[in-house]
C-alpha cells in the first residue's frame, strides 16, 4: 500500500472508531472491530475474552510463530464520560461518551503496525515475535481497584514479553516534536474519600449541632497546603479536591459531608509522606467535636521508562523523521496504567506530538479534544521501527 493511501487507511480506522466509542471494561463493539480489521493476516494469531487476556474486551494480536525476541506494543482502546463539542463530521455517536484522549488514535497506529508486521512476516523479514495488546480499561479502575492492564499481566498473556512500548498523543506540541524521558514520567495516582460526621440539626439553631460544612470548611485549607507546605518544593506533588456533598435542604445542617479528591506524586516517598499527612490533619476533626473516615486508594504507580528502552524509542522516531525534535522532560502528574507493565516488563512509553493546527487551545480529557492525524503515520511506523530495532539486537540480552 502506498504511503498516501496507508495514511488515508489509518485516518478511515481512528474516524470510525472515534464515532464510535466505548466506556472502560465495556468495549465489546470496540473488540469485534478491531479482530475484523486483522483476522486472516499473514502470520497473525489472535486471543480474546477472559480465558485468555483475563477481560471479556480487548484483543492481542500475535504476529510471528513464538521466535524470540518477544516484543510487545500496547494501545489502550477505552474512551472517556465526556460530551464531545467538536461539531466534526466523525463525531460520537454516543451521547456522553468521547475519544478525548487519542486512544482512537492509539488503536489505529496498532492496526496499522499489525498489518506492516504481517507483511514483514509474509516475506520471511521478521525476525522474531511481536504481540500487540489493544488493552481495554485504562481510565477507570473497577469495583477491585484494577485497570485493563492489571488484569491482562495476571492473565499470564504477557508473560513472554520482553520489552514493551507504547505512544500516546500529545495534543500541546506540534507534528515533529516528541516527549520522550528515561526514569520517572507520570504520577503515581491515589484517591482518597474523607467522610465527615457531625451530628446535623436545624439550620436556625446551629449551636444544637456540630455542623460537618462547618468542618468541612476548616478542613478544606489544611488540604490544599499538603503539596505545598507539608511536601518538599523538589518533589512534584498535587492534591485536589474533586468532590464535595453533603445535605438535601435549606434549613437541615446535614450529619456529614463527604470530600473526594486525587493526590499525584513521582516518588513513593513524596507518596507516602502525603497519604501520612492526609490523615494526621484530618484529626482536627475530632478536636472540634466532629468524627471522620478516610478511605484511601493507591491506584496506578509512577510510569517509569526504561532507559534503555527509550534509547531504542529515540532511534525508532529518528529513522521516521531524522529532523525530531526530542523534549526530555516528565509528561506531567497524570497518570497511566501503561506503568503497571512498565513495572513488569521493560518498556518505554513516548508522547507523540499531534497538536491541532486549527484548534490549538484544545488538550486531553476537553469535550474539544482532537489533534492532527498526520501523527498515525508517524506513530504506525515508530512503533514497528522499534521493535525491529530490538529484534536486531536480539532482544533485552542482547543489549541496546
Amino acid at each position: 500500500m502506498a504511503k498516501g493511501q496507508w495514511q488515508k487507511q489509518l485516518v478511515k480506522w481512528r474516524r470510525h472508531l472515534h464515532q464510535y466509542p466505548e466506556l472502560s471494561f465495556e468495549e465489546k463493539q470496540t473488540t469485534a472491530y478491531i479482530i475484523r480489521q486483522i483476522k486472516g493476516l499473514p502470520g497473525v494469531s489472535i486471543q480474546s475474552g477472559k480465558d485468555q487476556i483475563g477481560l471479556d474486551t480487548g484483543v492481542i494480536a500475535t504476529v510471528g510463530d513464538g521466535e524470540r525476541p518477544v516484543i510487545g506494543l500496547r494501545a489502550d482502546i477505552d474512551a472517556l464520560p465526556i460530551t464531545e463539542e467538536t461539531k466534526a463530521p466523525y463525531q460520537s455517536c454516543h451521547t456522553g461518551v468521547m475519544h478525548a484522549c487519542g486512544h482512537d488514535g492509539h488503536t489505529a497506529m496498532l492496526i496499522g503496525a499489525v498489518y506492516f508486521l504481517s507483511s514483514l512476516y509474509e516475506a520471511n523479514l521478521l525476525h522474531g515475535t511481536v504481540k500487540c495488546l489493544f488493552q481495554p480499561a485504562e481510565e477507570t479502575e473497577d469495583q477491585f481497584g484494577k485497570t485493563g492492564a492489571q488484569y491482562v499481566l495476571n492473565s499470564g498473556a504477557l508473560d513472554e514479553v520482553e520489552a514493551c512500548f507504547a505512544l500516546h498523543l500529545d495534543p500541546d506540541i506540534p507534528i515533529g516534536e516528541v516527549k520522550l524521558k528515561a526514569g520517572v514520567a507520570m504520577a503515581n495516582v491515589d484517591t482518597f474519600t474523607v467522610t465527615i460526621q457531625g451530628t446535623g440539626g436545624h439550620g436556625a439553631y446551629p449551636e444544637q449541632s456540630v455542623d460537618p460544612i462547618y468542618l468541612s470548611s476548616l478542613i478544606l485549607p489544611y488540604l490544599y497546603s499538603l503539596p505545598s507546605r507539608q511536601t518538599s518544593a523538589l518533589e512534584p506533588s498535587v492534591l485536589s479536591v474533586c468532590q464535595i456533598t453533603g445535605g438535601v435542604s435549606s434549613n437541615v445542617i446535614p450529619s456529614e459531608v463527604t470530600i473526594r479528591g486525587t493526590m499525584r506524586t513521582y516518588s513513593e516517598k513524596a507518596r507516602n509522606h502525603l497519604s501520612a499527612e492526609l490523615d494526621k490533619g484530618l484529626a482536627q476533626i475530632e478536636a472540634l467535636g466532629g468524627s471522620y473516615r478516610l478511605y484511601l486508594h493507591h491506584g496506578e504507580p509512577a510510569l517509569i521508562n526504561d532507559p534503555d528502552m527509550v534509547n531504542v524509542l529515540s532511534k525508532a522516531i529518528r529513522l521516521v523523521d531524522p529532523n525530531v525534535a526530542i523534549h526530555s522532560i516528565p509528561y506531567g502528574l497524570g497518570g497511566e496504567d501503561f506503568s503497571h507493565i512498565t513495572k513488569q516488563i521493560p518498556g518505554a512509553m513516548m508522547f507523540l506530538g499531534a497538536a491541532d493546527q486549527n484548534n490549538m487551545k484544545t488538550s486531553l480529557h476537553q469535550p474539544s479534544f482532537c489533534f492532527d492525524e498526520r501523527a498515525l503515520e508517524i506513530g504506525t511506523h515508530t512503533l514497528v521501527k522499534a521493535a525491529l530495532l530490538l529484534m536486531k539486537k536480539g532482544g533485552i540480552e542482547g543489549g541496546t
